[in-house]
Order: C-alpha cells, then sequence, then structure tokens
C-alpha cells in the first residue's frame, strides 16, 4: 500500500506537505492541495486513522452536544456543522442530552479523555463556570449568549432579536401581544421575556406562555388560548416548530389566523415558510458553521471567537 512518501514523489511535493494536506492544515496552495489529493486517489492511499492519530495527537472528531436530535431548529445548526467538517475531513459525533446535566458532563468527558478534539456546545443546562473546567482539555464552542472569554461563541442576542420581532408585530397594527417560550428559566426565555415587558405596553404575566417545545406542545396550547378570557390580539412564539402546531389545531378548531390571532414564529425554518408562517429568521446553518471554524480555528492556535449574528424578518401570511 502506498505511503506518504509515494505520495510526495507521485504530486512531485515534499512530504511536509502530503503530511498537511492529510492533516487538513490550511497553510497549503490550492493547486498543491489537488495534486496531492489527486496522487492520493491515484495510488489508492488509506489513512491509517490510529498512526494519524499518534503521530498528530488529534482524533479527527468533535463532539455536538443537543438536547435533541429530532428538533427541526436543531437540524439548521447541524447542516451547517456537517458541511464545514466535511471541508476539514472531520467527523461530528452527536450527543442528545434531553438538558439532563449528567449527560453534558458525558459529552464533555470525551474531550476531557482525548476520544475528540473539541465540543460544540448548542444548549445547554450547565454552568459556564463549569463548562470553563473542561477548557484545558481542547476548544469548546457554544450557541449560546453569555460565554466567559475562554470559550468561543457565535450565536443571536436573543433580547435585541424579540425585541425587533415584537416590534414587527405592533407595527403592524396589534396591541395586545402574547409570548410562548420554551423552557422558563433558560437564559434565552429570561432575555425573551424582559424584552416583552420593556417593548409592550400592554403585556401581562398571564401571556407568556412557557414550557412549549415541541409541535404537539403547539396543538396543546390551543386550549389554554381558547380559555383566556381576555385574548392576545397575536402571539410570538419562540419557535416556529411550534407555531406550526398551533397553526394546524387552531384550523381545525375554527380559530382564524390571522384574523382571530396573528402569528409570528422565530427560526425561520423552510418548513414554516412552506406553510406562509411569518417569522424571524434566525441565520442558524451560519451559527453552524461559524461554530466549527471557531473551535478548528482554536485547536490550529488561533484565538477564541465571539460574536453576535443578526435575525431578520421574513413575511408571511399569518401577520
Amino acid at each position: 500500500m502506498a505511503n506518504i512518501r509515494d505520495i510526495a514523489k507521485h504530486a512531485d511535493v515534499s512530504v511536509t506537505t502530503v503530511s498537511r494536506v492529510i492533516n487538513a492544515h490550511p497553510y497549503v496552495s490550492d493547486e498543491k492541495r489537488e495534486r496531492v489529493q489527486r496522487a492520493m486517489k491515484e495510488l489508492g492511499y488509506l489513512r491509517n486513522q490510529q498512526a494519524l492519530t499518534l503521530s498528530t495527537g488529534r482524533t479527527q472528531r468533535f463532539v455536538v452536544v443537543l438536547p435533541y436530535m429530532d428538533h427541526p431548529y436543531y437540524g439548521l445548526f447541524v447542516n451547517g456543522l456537517a458541511k464545514a467538517a466535511l471541508g476539514k475531513d472531520y467527523r461530528l459525533v452527536m450527543w442528545q442530552t434531553e438538558y439532563r446535566l449528567d449527560q453534558e458532563r458525558q459529552a464533555l468527558d470525551l474531550l476531557k479523555h482525548r476520544e475528540v478534539d473539541g465540543a460544540i456546545v448548542l444548549s445547554h443546562t450547565m454552568t459556564f463556570e463549569e463548562m470553563e473546567t473542561y477548557r484545558a482539555y481542547g476548544p469548546i464552542s457554544v450557541a449560546t449568549v453569555g460565554a466567559p472569554k475562554t470559550i468561543s461563541s457565535v450565536h443571536v442576542d436573543h433580547y435585541t432579536a424579540f425585541q425587533a420581532g415584537l416590534r414587527v408585530i405592533t407595527e403592524a397594527g396589534y396591541k395586545d401581544v402574547g409570548i410562548v417560550l420554551s423552557r422558563p428559566n433558560s437564559p434565552s426565555s429570561i432575555a425573551r421575556q424582559r424584552a416583552y415587558f420593556d417593548e409592550v405596553s400592554s403585556a401581562r404575566e398571564r401571556w407568556v406562555f412557557s414550557g412549549y417545545l415541541t409541535s404537539e406542545d403547539g396543538k396543546n396550547l390551543v386550549s389554554a388560548f381558547l380559555s383566556e378570557q381576555e385574548r392576545p390580539c397575536a402571539l410570538f412564539f419562540s419557535s416556529d416548530y411550534v407555531a406550526l402546531g398551533f397553526l394546524g389545531e387552531a384550523a381545525r378548531r375554527g380559530l382564524g389566523v390571522p384574523h382571530d390571532v396573528a402569528v409570528l414564529g422565530f427560526d425561520g425554518h423552510p418548513i414554516g415558510q412552506a406553510f406562509g408562517l411569518s417569522t424571524m429568521h434566525s441565520p442558524n446553518e451560519d451559527i453552524g458553521r461559524a461554530l466549527f471554524d471557531a473551535a478548528f480555528q482554536e485547536m490550529t492556535g488561533g484565538s477564541v471567537v465571539q460574536k453576535s449574528l443578526t435575525v431578520t424578518y421574513m413575511s408571511g401570511t399569518t401577520l
């Protein structure tokens, strides 16, 4: 079987250049990279992963920590991560936690035990103080706000984003507005509630509907909404997925949208667009790609990255 010296000779480059291409090192010209990759293909070169790990000290794997793998919200993050990983010849280890702290610890233990090179955390219950204790073992990047300077963060500012969505609703002429949140005590939900009470003059505690994570929860919300003697004329959902569940059940029960209640989602997922859902588009795929790049950059000697991306309004038929 061909080795890297054979590849170097065939491609007319140095052994060092071949090694850099195999290890996805950024400092190789496109022309040389193509020559090496063509030589590898022509000679039938197969990389020995165990030998590579021993020689580089890297596993070519990142763990992705997320609460649910079947929730469409996380699908766009993962798509961006996967595209970025593919470009660097990296593999992703998906770890579903269901917001259980013990599962989050087990996922980050992979980093501690050198089974992965870095960790990308999409949502978590673990405090940043505890997360920092894992930072000594490799790079960590998160999609949440409030990370310390030692942890890379690419995120949406949920206060500003929700404030923008609420303004879209009120500027459309809706005065009485309710909001629909997932976990009531999560940092993002707290920020959204703060934006709600700061931005909407008619805001009421009873119009804050919390604990709605799935489309089934959205269906169940219709009953809670109809039971209100004084109902808001518009609902701002923190998830398109939940909003779609609400829309389906509302139609079944004769509740007109937007005539009886206007609906604004949050995500900008293609599923919502197919049903005409008005929504705030969060660039989740871009965030996923940037999270991978941040972890990879830090692993190869770069600095910690912290940045916030912008949310934009996407018009539909529900507002």
